[in-house]
């Protein structure tokens, strides 16, 4: 039987995202595909470690920057990904300390570097004997936020200076722990009771949705694509805060609705299940392989009124001027609200797309506009948790387009959320409803 070594695909996963620039979820997908004959606890544990090590890399960094006289950037990649899981595992699961320590010298041995065994056994030993004692940074600071929640720095400044320190850090705290998965029934097939109950007896763990009753949690979902109900189309993966922008434009059957940025399709599956699969559900998206994945989505969910278009959302196409009763402009953003499920964000964002998305949105929010039929609901949403993405486009957006006002959400949100609605735009956070962070605008075109 082949013998797959767990702590070793973990730390290659690392290695590819942190030296490679791979993304989390590609890398992990890929490299569990790879060792496929690993059993279902020793992904569970691959995954874990990644991401886990992901969420907390600056943590980590500091931690081990403490305690070992090479500096991070001068440790060989390999070494540096067997250190940082390693370190993971010995202050944040329950592995044994000398499991951790034993493992990781073994795994510098395998890749030739056995001369430096005893630096990684020193180092994490150390580590062991001191983790009570790590000196952080003064606590009510940013750079005790950045450090101990490992978020960028420039992203908790930012935070605070929204939301204060304290919400700041339960928002951080929020983003650390792992998600479980969500998934939206496909009321053209079945409903959401009888769903959960098929799901259980595939050994999946189920609890119903917080904000939206069509919405699952699961966990226990090794892969999720080999369940038979996933198979059989009876739902797809979505957030409830995702699930919710769709509520907010509660599009009616027999209407003719664009998703101008569709990919990868959750919503545009949504806005037909809503339609009780009766009118027609336009979703386009700027490349063609991601219409053909949304196609392939809603074939499996049996939604024929999804009709994929490759699609430019900047660019005006004369020809669909007033032709639709609502549009969704969920539009490229920072997506500085999904940090709990893709970690490896905070790595790769510095705060300057912020800027340079900007005039991206506000243009295709522009364009989208123009789609609308007089009369008819303009829903503008990101997944980003920042206000010049989020308000101050929908500010710029008023000021410029005197045709649209925005109008009260209440009648569309969940009873626990109907104070929220009023002003016609709201912020949902990891913290607060247990989502994505969102937000979610609805406009309405006088007539």
């Amino acid at each position: 039987m082949i013998q797959i070594n767990p702590r070793e695909v973990a730390a290659e996963a690392m290695m590819q995202i942190m030296a490679e620039g791979a993304y989390n979820t590609v890398a992990l997908r890929r490299i569990l595909r790879q060792n496929g004959a690993m059993p279902k606890q020793d992904k569970a544990f691959v995954t874990e470690t990644v991401n886990g090590t992901l969420r907390n890399i600056a943590y980590i960094d500091y931690v081990i920057g403490q305690f070992s006289n090479t500096k991070i950037q001068k440790i060989k990649p390999w070494l540096l990904a067997v250190l940082r899981t390693a370190v993971y595992q010995i202050l944040f699961l329950t592995v044994p300390d000398n499991a951790a320590c034993n493992e990781a010298v073994e795994l510098a041995n395998a890749r030739g570097y056995r001369g430096l065994s005893g630096f990684v056994n020193g180092l994490l030993r150390q580590i062991v004997r001191e983790k009570q004692n790590i000196t952080l940074p003064e606590k009510d600071t940013a750079e005790y936020l950045h450090i101990v929640y490992s978020h960028p720095l420039w992203l908790v400044k930012m935070w605070i200076a929204y939301y204060g320190y304290a919400q700041t850090e339960a928002l951080c705290k929020a983003n650390n722990a792992s998600p479980d998965v969500t998934i939206r029934t496909n009321t053209i097939h079945t409903d959401v009771q009888t769903l959960q109950k098929r799901l259980e007896q595939e050994q999946i763990s189920v609890t119903k949705g917080i904000l939206c009753e069509q919405a699952l949690h699961l966990t226990k979902t090794a892969d999720l694509a080999k369940s038979v109900c996933f198979q059989k189309g009876l739902f797809h993966v979505q957030d409830e805060s995702s699930q919710l922008a769709v509520a907010v434009l509660s599009p009616k059957a027999g209407q003719r609705v664009l998703d101008i940025c569709a990919a990868p399709g959750g919503k545009a599956f949504t806005i037909a299940q809503m339609m009780e699969n009766k009118g027609e559900v336009v979703a386009r998206d700027v490349y063609s392989h991601k219409a053909d994945l949304i196609a392939q989505g809603a074939a499996r969910l049996g939604l024929s009124i999804v009709q994929t278009e490759v699609k430019d959302a900047t660019v005006y196409e004369k020809s669909d001027e007033e032709m639709f009763d609502a549009v969704l402009a969920d539009v490229p953003c920072s997506c500085l609200g999904l940090l709990r499920k893709k970690p490896d964000i905070r790595l790769k964002k510095d705060g300057s797309e912020i800027d340079a998305l900007i005039p991206i949105q506000r243009t295709i929010l522009k364009q989208a506009s123009k789609y609308v039929k007089a009369g008819g609901v303009l829903v503008y949403s990101t997944c980003t948790l920042s206000k010049k993405e989020n308000e101050k486009n929908v500010e710029w957006f008023l000021q410029n387009h005197p045709e649209y006002t925005l109008e009260d959400m209440t009648p569309y949100l969940p009873k626990q959320m109907a104070d929220m609605g009023k002003q016609g735009y709201l912020t949902v956070f990891p913290h607060i409803h247990h989502t994505d962070g969102f937000f979610i605008a609805r406009l309405r075109k006088k007539g």
